[in-house]
């Protein structure tokens, strides 16, 4: 009797086991978070999407078009990120999802429509490849309404008529507190040119330091007539430098028509001139992207950038010339960039003053603005953009909180299923394969 006792329970025991192993070796969610299952293809999109941005920052700021694997990214080896971020995020995909309904919230007809009309363009254009990479068209659907409730509970706390909602005198005082306002001209330096060992050669360097000379002593005249003038005058010598650009691009026009027109007159000898060259009187520097809602044109050559004035309305811009920046939002390694040294220089330097600067990019005139002349009409007209710039930090960490409180439970084979090497494969597959068909 005991012994048939003990082969009953070892074969309930074996067909227990079975069905888990069924259940275990299932990888086409990738966790749990309460009664709900996440599709494996959400966090492959997470994957996939912060790959391709992260090679194309790789390629941009670095030049590199390959061995993505042996980079590192926030310190972190490149696969060892990918994998972090794709499961933070889709935890914080659930975590959004859950709240959303919680709260009752709804999405609207319109976003609804939005969201079809981008999934049925991507999945004409892209769709094959996704399913490739074992993504789902419902998956990629899921994710784009993931992503749109996100921006609805960010609005339901901090939006007009939200539960936490910013006033008007809040995004003000945080504009004086964090922004700096100021317009600037800039003379580009020339560099050597460099043969083909690298390195300068001597007549290159003169001549680039003969054009330097010469940019360094046109900032300096210019210099010389912003003296006592105010931040809002200072359009004047800006339109000023505009002219002088222009003028000085049509002579080098000339010039360039001139010779060529005697290049086969063998015994006219090449003038090398000394003037400031097309390059070296650009616009003047842009500001840095940590600036989220910099949306002022910088001051420009007339001949280089088109005008900031909207060519349907009869009144210019009256801030064309000035830029905004969030100087006091910035962290060290920003601050050691360029600009972030620009900003430093007109942090700390009184308003309605022109001052000379140089950096290793240009010469340039700086003046600074009061912050308070314009804060209230900046803050009405980038309301959106301040209010992500203000409460993006306070929502991620309510949205932190809300996944601390789910029930997450993470499929572990899924995670080891579709590593980020098997999706950059995958992607490398599929290119090559139809790049050659």
């Amino acid at each position: 009797m005991a012994k048939a006792k003990k082969i009953t329970a070892a074969l309930t025991a074996a067909l227990l086991c079975t069905a888990s192993l069924t259940s275990c070796s299932d990888t086409s969610y990738v966790m749990t978070a309460g009664d709900s299952k996440i599709n494996a293809g959400i966090y492959i999109y997470n994957e996939l999407t912060e790959m391709s941005y992260q090679m194309t920052m790789m390629y941009y700021q670095k030049g590199i078009k390959k061995d993505y694997f042996n980079q590192k990214v926030d310190g972190k080896a490149f696969d060892e990120y990918l994998s972090d971020y794709a499961l933070t995020a889709t935890k914080e995909y659930a975590a959004v999802v859950d709240k959303f309904n919680e709260l009752g919230l709804t999405l609207s007809d319109e976003d609804i429509k939005s969201i079809n009309d981008s999934i049925s363009s991507t999945w004409d254009s892209q769709g094959e490849f996704y399913e490739s990479e074992g993504i789902s068209k419902e998956s990629v659907k899921l994710a784009l309404k993931g992503s749109k409730m996100r921006e609805e509970l960010f609005d339901h706390y901090y939006a007009e008529g939200g539960e936490e909602a910013v006033s008007d005198d809040e995004m003000v005082k945080y504009l004086d507190d964090n922004y700096l306002r100021y317009k600037s001209i800039s003379f580009a330096k020339t560099k050597a040119s460099t043969d083909s060992s690298s390195s300068a050669t001597d007549s290159s360097t003169d001549s680039a330091d003969a054009a330097n000379e010469e940019a360094k002593a046109k900032r300096d005249e210019f210099l010389e007539k912003a003296q006592g003038v105010s931040f809002d005058d200072f359009d004047s010598i800006i339109d000023e430098y505009n002219d002088y650009v222009a003028s000085k691009k049509a002579s080098d026009s000339s010039s360039a028509t001139d010779s060529d027109s005697s290049a086969s007159d063998s015994s006219t000898t090449s003038d090398d001139t000394s003037s400031v060259a097309e390059s070296d009187t650009s616009s003047t520097a842009s500001d840095d992207t940590s600036s989220v809602s910099d949306s002022t044109a910088e001051s420009s050559s007339a001949a280089d950038s088109d005008s900031s004035t909207d060519s349907s309305s009869s009144e210019p811009d009256p801030y064309a010339n000035e830029k905004m920046a969030n100087y006091g939002e910035m962290d060290d390694s920003q601050k050691d960039t360029a600009n972030g040294k620009i900003l430093k220089e007109v942090s700390g330097m009184s308003t309605d003053v022109a001052t000379a600067y140089e950096d290793d990019n240009a010469y340039y005139i700086l003046i600074k603005g009061d912050i308070k002349g314009r804060d209230t009409g900046y803050a009405k007209d980038n309301h959106e953009d301040l209010l992500k710039e203000m409460k993006s930090d306070e929502f991620q960490k309510k949205l932190t909180s809300w996944v601390e409180k789910l029930d997450i439970k993470v499929n572990n084979k899924a995670i080891k299923r579709y590593t980020p090497k098997v999706v950059y494969d995958k992607q490398t597959e599929y290119y090559s394969k139809n790049n050659n068909s």
